[in-house]
């Protein structure tokens, strides 16, 4: 087997039941899903994967007032650290942040490559309405910097009210529309607002989900990006182990000789 699969979700059983106590039954439009660490074993060996990096997808941990976005992002990061554990070889995690809460985000990721040995992170596009290229964000950007990182960029419910009657009635859920929308309009505010791009000794590596590098490109903007940073910002699906690119095909040779 060939292949890692960076655009996986864990559903770790204290995150839904977490989710279920704050009335979120389904996400994007789309109800939650299982997930067991067996059924998406199975699945990768039907397809040829050899490896799949784990990431909790959107709402993330941070829900309402934040109260407990840090314990939440903890409990995720844990369980996924465990699942990597229990099945060495066949899984790496992007681990969550409680953004927008920058100081707590920050000592997250300290603790997800410290102690629980993380592949990188996952950071929604935007996070309670501020997208990634706000300087708000510059702290958290800078350590990721300084650690070469890894940054799975996925997108969120769009910051704006939503369109009048059920997403699903009408045929349009979130993840068919808002959802490219979302992460493009990250990506291109990445280029040059953000510590993401100003630091170039140690740059991070973008992976941005749901079709948004093709929809990014196409924009004057994302041209500046290209042109800054052209080997760091990448449209992640299955990243082929011998293709030789970044931190992920040093991971999947670390997964074969473990």
């Amino acid at each position: 087997m060939s292949r890692i699969d960076v655009h996986q979700h864990i559903l770790p059983p204290g995150y839904v039941k977490w989710l279920h106590s704050m009335n979120v039954l389904e996400a994007g439009g789309r109800d939650l899903p299982d997930w067991s660490a067996a059924g998406a074993i199975d699945l990768m060996d039907k397809y040829d994967i050899e490896s799949a990096v784990l990431s909790v997808s959107t709402p993330g941990a941070y829900l309402g007032d934040g109260h407990d976005a840090a314990t939440v992002a903890r409990m995720v990061n844990e369980s996924s650290a465990e699942c990597v554990k229990d099945h060495a070889g066949r899984f790496g995690f992007f681990a969550t942040l409680p953004l927008p809460d920058v100081d707590a985000s920050a000592a997250e990721i300290t603790y997800a490559y410290d102690e629980l040995g993380a592949d990188g992170v996952i950071l929604l596009a935007n996070a309670n309405g501020a997208y990634l290229g706000d300087p708000a964000f510059d702290p958290l950007m800078t350590e990721l910097n300084a650690r070469s990182a890894v940054i799975f960029v996925h997108p969120h419910v769009l910051p704006g009210p939503s369109v009048p009657g059920t997403l699903r009635l009408r045929g349009l859920p979130a993840f068919a529309a808002d959802f490219l929308l979302d992460t493009t309009r990250a990506g291109t505010l990445c280029r040059d607002t953000t510590a993401t791009v100003r630091h170039h000794r140690r740059p991070v590596e973008l992976l941005l989900r749901h079709r948004a590098f093709e929809q990014s490109r196409r924009t004057a903007q994302f041209a500046c990006l290209r042109q800054a940073r052209p080997r760091h910002v990448r449209h992640g699906l299955a990243v082929r182990a011998r293709d030789g690119h970044g931190r992920l095909h040093r991971h999947a040779r670390q997964l074969r000789a473990s």
